[in-house]
Formats: C-alpha cells, sequence, structure tokens
C-alpha cells in the first residue's frame, strides 16, 4: 500500500464519509500535512491529525 494515490483515494472517501455522518459541519483535510478541520457555525472549530481522531472529537461533541 505504498502508492500514495490509493493512500489519497482512501482518505477521500473517509472524509466523504464523514461529511455524511456529520452534515452540520464544514469538514476540510490535507492530506499531504495531515490536517483535519471542522467548523460548526462562528464559535466551534475542531483540528485532528488524522480523519479517525477528527470523527471521535465529533462524536464526543455530538452527545453533548
Amino acid at each position: 500500500m505504498n502508492d500514495p494515490l490509493i493512500w489519497e483515494l482512501e482518505q477521500a472517501a473517509y472524509l466523504h464519509r464523514l461529511r455524511a455522518e456529520f452534515p452540520d459541519f464544514g469538514i476540510v483535510a490535507d492530506f499531504r500535512r495531515p490536517i483535519w478541520i471542522a467548523v460548526r457555525g462562528r464559535y466551534l472549530f475542531v483540528k485532528a491529525d488524522n480523519g479517525v481522531t477528527l470523527r471521535e472529537h465529533l462524536l464526543r461533541i455530538s452527545r453533548q
């Protein structure tokens, strides 16, 4: 799995799933850096190093 294109496609698919799961958040990712960011409204900003961690944070926030 050393092909960068396959890795980016997997990351893009995960990003798509996150956006579907959390439609009230704006979610962007820079796969090469790696930075994953979710924003809701003016005051909620969540940053993570990968999509899995970002999802965990968003699940925690959604439960509150």
